[in-house]
């Protein structure tokens, strides 16, 4: 499997892990490791979180997910806004996969970037592919990330706040992002 292919696969699983609270018999089928294990401490800090959450009350999550739900959206951060996004993914002509979310969604947002990344084959996506990621993407994700690795109080949303910091920063590295 490709970079690109890990890459947007991450960003589905994301991106359903925001869209709405995890389906209780996903929850009792997670497997004791994330997609991606490596050594940088990010991805470390996730997996502790990750092997508690496991054994985790599926209520507590619900109600982490409740509590957590406006953070989703990232115009809750004031980086981006709906307005401008819904105008970006019309001048692409992207059609957001989950129409009941505004366009500045994570969900819908993480749809995008798997998008881009499933078809980044050439100079032309690839500098597009930067130019979301600079403009609209890893400073909202980043500020998400740290609300909650801060304000999540079940530790499966605190794992997804380090996983999200390490795909972050996985992707700056691997693309040479200077943001």
């Amino acid at each position: 499997m490709k970079v690109k292919d890990i890459y947007a696969m991450i960003s589905i699983i994301f991106a359903t892990n925001f869209k709405s609270i995890i389906e209780r018999d996903k929850f009792d089928n997670i497997a004791p490791n994330w997609i991606l294990k490596n050594e940088s401490d990010e991805n470390k800090k996730a997996h502790e979180f990750w092997h508690k959450a496991i054994n985790s009350d599926y209520d507590e999550i619900c109600k982490d997910f409740e509590n957590l739900k406006d953070c989703f959206d990232i115009s809750f951060f004031k980086l981006v806004n709906d307005t401008d996004l819904t105008l970006f993914y019309e001048k692409i002509r992207y059609k957001k996969p989950f129409l009941d979310l505004p366009s500045s969604h994570s969900a819908n947002m993480l749809a995008l970037l798997g998008a881009i990344f499933k078809s980044d084959d050439n100079d032309k996506t690839h500098n597009f592919l930067g130019l979301y990621l600079s403009n609209y993407f890893v400073l909202s994700f980043r500020a998400l990330s740290e609300h909650l690795k801060i304000y999540a109080k079940s530790d499966y949303y605190k794992a997804m706040g380090w996983f999200l910091d390490d795909y972050l920063k996985m992707i700056k590295i691997t693309l040479g992002l200077k943001i």
